[in-house]
């Protein structure tokens, strides 16, 4: 399930984050969000395991013109490397069902696992 993350409770979000490279420190981490969170186009969400209840993934989206631009999507340790396409799959189908009015497509760095998803889903 897809839960956007509230201005007052960043904390999973940003320990999510934190496995990202290019988010080397905490105030790196809280610029990243605070940049989702300062404007109505952009949305940061978690992942919830239908399984666990836990938070396992974090998704940032931009919304611009009809699309829904995914920006990034951190998986947390606990979604094991062999895991990640079949939960990867189910974030991008409630995605597509959270954003029905737009068309989901990526950035350089994401369109690739888009382009996997939708081959994999149509077969």
């Amino acid at each position: 399930m897809l839960v956007v993350v509230r201005k007052d409770q960043p904390k999973i979000a940003m320990g999510l984050l934190s496995y990202l490279p290019r988010l080397h420190d905490v105030a790196s981490v809280q610029r990243e969000i605070e940049w989702y969170q300062a404007d109505d186009c952009r949305d940061i969400l978690l992942w919830q395991s239908p399984i666990t209840q836990h938070y396992v993934a974090v998704v940032g989206i931009e919304k611009i013109f009809d699309s829904a631009v995914l920006r990034l999507v951190v998986f947390g340790p606990e979604v094991a490397e062999n895991e990640r396409n079949q939960v990867g799959a189910e974030i991008y189908e409630a995605l597509q069902m959270r954003y029905a009015d737009k068309v989901l497509v990526g950035t350089i760095a994401t369109q690739p696992i888009l382009t996997e998803w939708r081959k994999l889903a149509n077969g």
